[in-house]
């Protein structure tokens, strides 16, 4: 525990000196004597300094207000760097609304209290109602993204720490001191969890904070219990022999706080109003360099992702920078951890332009949003199914950021007929499951930027899931997969997790399969594709994100976990076969429109006609150039075929076949 301005001690030096001899002699007598002294002076000095350093204002020595008192560094024994430690005025973040609002979410997402865990009766008549322990929160109106990432961050940390504080607080009788307290055992378990990360030091209100009279009385209980607190953490933690009470807390918890901050920064552009080659230039403009996605990202440093093309990473200490960035504040780019954007991309590169895409589970609609914004140079919409609760949150996202071509449905998907007209155009549905959000690193930022629902907290708190939650959850999930695979137009699912658990993923996408083809027993049936997303060699080899046929990050350093899965089938109807994968090969850009004028590769190249914009038969060309540049055509056709046959290798979809659905 380190030691606070009530339990370090030091010596206070006479003011009067006749010279450096006698001042020198004065300080050794005082240091070694110090508890033994006769005279009352230096403890008289003593008391006046901890008084300046009690809980109403922690000061450093040496400042304007200790020289106004007539002390300053010259009449202190004490080292510099020991005054820094032991003195600093820890910085509060919290204000008293942010205390009321992270009490709230903590009473209604709780542990099992002491009592409970201990009561055999207690324990077998909550077995049953498990559901119930997660109370409703109530509405919190927020005033913005920072007091709501405040509150459920204090909140969070509270929850973690609960049933330690719970021992501490019994251990010092706190309760018996200040009964009034005992139905504001939220605010209490916030207020101590912000006093103990600052040492105890008393909170310094903000200009103009309103104040909650309930939390002053709150904070002045805590202070004047602080001493036999501060005692109480020291014991537990001497116990356990830990280095601090971080280490008090499960090991995955632990694990997972300690990489949050190591995490890097990733936004991806909206696309609806600004270009990616635009965004590159204005954060070149603010002094950021663009390095290889290989490359170490540190500093003014800043990389595109090598899988998906829209998404920026910046290094972790950029992370109040980009908060308050104009870019994010107008909707032109949006923070989100990459494991959000791997879903997106992989729908992308399944669908033609004109193709209509059904988003289940859909949040606060950032995801949508991103898939929107990949969509944008196309003709497609969106059909978003969500809650209701949710709507008022999704439709001020997509006015924030533009985005159009996105209709909301507020029914069951569950409840929706799979040959419904109003998805005839629909070829991909992607899913995002409602999971145990195990592989999230930082539920904080997931919640605002998300929209999440807040009681992932509960969970992630303690590092582990309730098995019998994860199957309710994995029987939840596995029937809107099989939904999903009786849309009779669509022609891929891709399905989404955050879970680390393989009973939400492999087991759910198995089963799912196997059901579908069992019953339906279609000629092509449903089955498991490789991704689709451009991983490279070494991430293959070294299996960094890629398992078998699966998309499978689990949680690091570098990005939170997920897992991706693409689910295809070919349609019944040969022509429409034909005419999906050519739409699908044309917007990966392996063969002419669009993006085949993006790579400047034209069949002109392939006949030698053109090549760099020189033209045979040219007496001053320079055979050598001529010659170099047509090797790297090659290979750039050779390059661009090989990827057409693995796309249609991958598709399973036979060559000849596609030839004769096309002729006729």
């Amino acid at each position: 525990m380190s030691p606070t301005a009530e339990t370090f001690s030091y010596s206070l030096p006479s003011r009067t000196h006749s010279n450096d001899s006698e001042r020198f002699a004065q300080q050794a007598t005082s240091a070694v004597s110090f508890q033994a002294a006769s005279h009352n002076e230096p403890l008289r000095e003593d008391k006046r300094m901890k008084s300046k350093m009690s809980v109403a204002s922690v000061s450093i020595p040496g400042d304007k207000e200790y020289e106004e008192n007539g002390i300053d560094d010259d009449h202190l024994d004490l080292d510099p760097e020991l005054r820094a430690r032991f003195f600093k005025k820890e910085p509060c973040l919290y204000s008293h609304q942010c205390f009321i609002k992270a009490a709230k979410v903590f009473s209604a997402l709780k542990h099992d209290s002491k009592d409970e865990r201990e009561n055999p009766y207690l324990k077998r008549k909550n077995h049953d109602a498990l559901k119930s322990k997660v109370q409703d929160i109530p509405e919190l109106n927020f005033q913005d993204d920072m007091e709501k990432r405040l509150s459920f961050e204090l909140a969070f940390k509270a929850l973690k720490f609960q049933m330690l504080y719970e021992e501490i607080l019994d251990d010092c009788a706190f309760f018996a001191l200040y009964p009034e307290h005992v139905e504001d055992m939220g605010l209490v378990m916030v207020v101590l969890c912000d006093y103990q990360g600052r040492k105890f030091q008393q909170r310094s209100p903000s200009l103009g904070e309103d104040l909650d009279p309930v939390a002053q009385q709150v904070e002045e209980a805590i202070a004047e219990c602080k001493i036999k607190l501060n005692a109480c953490f020291a014991r537990h933690r001497i116990k356990a022999s830990a280095p601090s009470i971080e280490h008090l807390l499960p090991d995955l918890v632990r694990s997972k706080e300690e990489i949050r901050s190591q995490m890097p920064m990733y936004l991806w552009v909206n696309q609806n109003k600004l270009s990616v080659s635009e965004a590159m230039e204005l954060f070149k403009d603010e002094g950021f360099t663009l390095v290889g996605s290989d490359d170490c990202v540190e500093g003014e440093k800043f990389c595109v992702d090598s899988m998906c093309s829209d998404v920026f990473q910046f290094p972790p200490d950029k992370r109040e920078y980009l908060l308050q960035h104009d870019l994010v504040m107008a909707g032109k780019v949006v923070l989100q951890d990459k494991s959000s954007s791997v879903a997106p991309h992989s729908v992308k590169y399944l669908i033609g332009d004109d193709s209509d895409v059904i988003h289940v589970n859909i949040g606060s609609g950032m995801t949508t949003a991103h898939l929107s914004s990949l969509m944008q140079a196309g003709s497609g919409h969106i059909w978003a199914f969500g809650n209701k609760s949710s709507s008022s949150q999704f439709q001020k996202n997509m006015e924030k950021l533009g985005i159009k071509g996105v209709k909301m449905l507020t029914e069951p998907f569950l409840g929706v007929e799979p040959d419904d007209t109003r998805f005839k155009n629909v070829k991909v549905i992607l899913i995002t499951a409602d999971c145990s959000k195990s592989g999230i690193t930082n539920p904080i930022d997931f919640i605002v930027n998300e929209g999440e629902d807040m009681k992932i907290l509960k969970d992630l708190s303690v590092g582990e899931t309730d098995e019998t939650k994860l199957g309710e959850l994995a029987g939840q999930h596995n029937e809107l997969l099989k939904h999903a695979m009786k849309f009779n137009k669509a022609q891929a699912v891709v399905y989404m997790t955050r879970s680390v658990h393989e009973v939400e993923n492999e087991n759910v996408v198995t089963k799912s399969i196997e059901y579908i083809n069992m019953v339906q027993k279609r000629s092509f049936p449903y089955r498991v594709v490789p991704p689709v997303l451009p991983f490279t060699g070494d991430a293959i080899e070294n299996k960094m994100g890629i398992h078998g046929k699966y998309i499978k990050f689990f949680p690091t350093d570098k990005t939170s976990g997920c897992f991706v899965t693409v689910i295809t089938r070919e349609p019944e109807d040969a022509k429409e076969a034909a005419k999906d994968v050519l739409a699908r090969a044309q917007a990966k850009g392996l063969l002419s429109g669009k993006k085949q004028k993006e790579s400047k590769l034209s069949f002109e190249d392939l006949n030698g006609e053109v090549t760099g914009g020189l033209t045979n038969g040219h007496s001053d060309t320079d055979s050598k150039l001529l010659h170099k540049r047509s090797k790297k055509t090659q290979r750039r056709v050779q390059n661009s075929l090989r990827d057409f046959n693995l796309f249609f290798l991958n598709e399973n979809f036979d060559i000849d076949k596609l030839r004769s659905a096309v002729l006729k």
